[in-house]
């Protein structure tokens, strides 16, 4: 087994094309490797909340980064110091806190009585109340479907924990689409396959997370197939999400469409100002902060989807806590102040880059290593990553389709130098305010 920390720099550099520039500062950056073997990864992280987070919101990524890396996709378990928490109580404990993994991978968080009901969701919702009321009774399967981070796996969640709760002898099985095929991945180049099917063969309730993304991979798209047929001849209950209604699911097999309509569908919509509110005013609540009404109000107007919304407040409050400060409106607006800027379009800042230098769009994203095209594709790339949140890669893809490595180079090569080198800090200086 390779040094933990090489493991973890290979391990993070795949992180860095999987998430935003800014939520891989935010989450990942005084994280390390304790312990690596090929069931479980402990990895140490500053605290509670942080373990919290990572666990319920990039599990998956992480998981699959591991397999990238290492070929396995091991359990994922945190730790940090207890007693150096700000968030823990100081108490004659131990140290060290290690979070189980969930039996059924639901997130505590997610349940019906947390879920914000409005206009936009109110038919899914009681949707989905109704299966995990009643489950295999009538709506089966339930397939709900929406564009990101408006509630879909807080539903299904919910499903999950209201059955449990309700009809705790029933077998819930809660899993993404991305966990399912590296499962399924792992299961055949492993030569587990019967083990593989035998964690699939008893479900009472099947919850499965963005099916869309099984589009481009038939083999695992005809496995699900194949376990779909099963739990339905069974008549055990079946929901799942996608990003749009079944018949709309570009390069999906025609078997999977037809099945996922055989059901009941329900669509979440974007919530309007008013829910928005609620869901800000809930969290803040939630977290035992007092979030100002102008504020709320505030964070509202920035996002629409409910993910986002959660996130902004989750990072002020770290900031207001780091810093010691109070919530205040102009305390929330410095803290989102490149709100707008992270609104610009990679092609804008492609197209103000090569207009400042003179030079061809083609010639900005060509292969041309001259200094007067290879320097303003530096420049572009790094501010691309600086107020864009688009990936490493997606960034390469942008300009040529340049591999990942290249945008890290440019970035490091304009960090270097834009504060020593005139030139540099004069042209970043003048595209920034272009943008602006």
């Amino acid at each position: 087994m390779r040094e933990k920390t090489e493991i973890w720099q290979q391990v993070t550099r795949c992180l860095e094309e999987k998430v935003s520039r800014s939520d891989f500062n935010t989450w990942f950056s005084h994280t390390t490797l304790k312990k690596c073997g090929p069931e479980i990864a402990v990895i140490g992280v500053p605290n509670k909340f942080v373990a919290d987070w990572l666990r319920e919101k990039y599990q998956i990524q992480i998981r699959s980064s591991f397999e990238t890396v290492l070929n396995q996709a091991p359990q994922l378990l945190y730790s940090y110091d207890r007693l150096s928490d700000p968030m823990e109580k100081a108490g004659p404990t131990l140290t060290k806190k290690t979070d189980e993994p969930s039996k059924y991978h639901l997130d505590p968080s997610m349940t019906f009585k947390r879920f914000i009901v409005g206009d936009s969701n109110r038919f899914a919702s009681l949707s989905a109340l109704e299966v995990a009321k009643n489950p295999a009774d009538q709506y089966n399967p339930l397939y709900i479907f929406s564009k990101p981070g408006l509630g879909k796996t807080h539903l299904l969640n919910a499903i999950g924990h209201h059955v449990l709760t309700n009809i705790p002898y029933m077998n819930v099985k809660y899993i993404h689409s991305n966990t399912f095929t590296s499962d399924f991945t792992y299961s055949i180049k492993a030569n587990t396959f019967d083990d593989f099917k035998y964690a699939y063969s008893n479900i009472d309730v099947l919850l499965f997370d963005d099916v869309h993304l099984l589009t481009q991979r038939r083999k695992t798209q005809e496995e699900f197939l194949v376990l779909f047929n099963s739990l339905y001849r069974k008549k055990k209950q079946i929901v799942v999400t996608g990003d749009r209604p079944p018949n709309q699911i570009a390069q999906a097999d025609p078997r999977l469409t037809s099945r996922l309509g055989w059901g009941l569908i329900s669509e979440i919509a974007a919530p309007d100002q008013k829910i928005k509110m609620k869901i800000i005013e809930k969290k803040g609540r939630e977290d035992s902060i007092g979030i100002p009404d102008d504020v709320i109000f505030y964070l509202s107007t920035l996002n629409n989807d409910i993910k986002s919304l959660i996130r902004n407040v989750t990072r002020i409050k770290t900031y207001a806590s780091l810093n010691n400060r109070d919530i205040n409106i102009s305390m929330a607006k410095a803290f989102i102040k490149d709100y707008r800027m992270r609104r610009i379009e990679i092609d804008d800042v492609k197209s103000i880059a090569a207009g400042y230098f003179n030079i061809p769009l083609s010639e900005l994203i060509s292969n041309k290593k001259q200094k007067k095209y290879s320097y303003p594709r530096q420049m572009a790339m790094y501010l691309c990553r600086k107020y864009t949140d688009l990936s490493l890669k997606k960034i390469g893809e942008a300009f040529g389709k340049k591999d990942h490595s290249t945008v890290i180079y440019a970035i490091k090569r304009i960090n270097q130098y834009k504060d020593i080198k005139r030139e540099i800090k004069h042209d970043l200086k003048i595209i920034e305010n272009l943008l602006s």
